[in-house]
């Protein structure tokens, strides 16, 4: 995976540039979040690692990914949760701290078509040990995996 600075477009090896950023700022929390969007043949999911200093604001790393388009809206959905849910996992193997929270861009209002996925997501990301946190309260990294794609 080739992670980028949102601000900068330049390109970071995650693992070091997390060790260097969390090393010089260790207030910093780990927020977690993916979105997708259907372009043309291909599916775009955009991944984003959002630091965040409370009452400072985030810096956002992000890496997206392109697949054949995945044209059933649950399957897709789902697929962003499990890119987060295993961006979570690889971060925490690799010694870095738990993130605060894995932000699922899925709103849990029953008028939204997003509804139908909210329960199992919230359900696997909590499973694994994570804290999840749905629309209207996944603004940090929902806002920016959006803006990825």
């Amino acid at each position: 995976m080739s992670y980028r600075i949102l601000s900068t477009e330049e390109k970071v090896d995650l693992h070091s540039y997390l060790k260097d950023y969390l090393d010089a700022h260790p207030e910093t929390q780990i927020i977690i979040g993916c979105d997708s969007k259907n372009r043309d043949d291909l599916t775009i999911y955009g991944m984003v690692v959002v630091l965040y200093k409370e009452k400072r604001g985030g810096h956002v790393l992000y890496d997206k990914i392109k697949l054949k388009r995945v044209t059933d809206r649950w399957s897709r959905l789902w697929k962003e949760v499990e890119y987060s849910v295993a961006l979570a996992e690889e971060l925490v193997q690799s010694g870095f701290p738990k993130p605060a929270f894995i932000d699922l861009d899925l709103n849990p209002d029953p008028k939204f078509k997003s509804n139908d996925v909210v329960r199992a997501a919230v359900g696997l990301v909590e499973s694994m040990g994570y804290n999840a946190r749905t629309k209207p309260f996944s603004l940090c990294a929902s806002y920016a995996a959006d803006k990825v794609c």
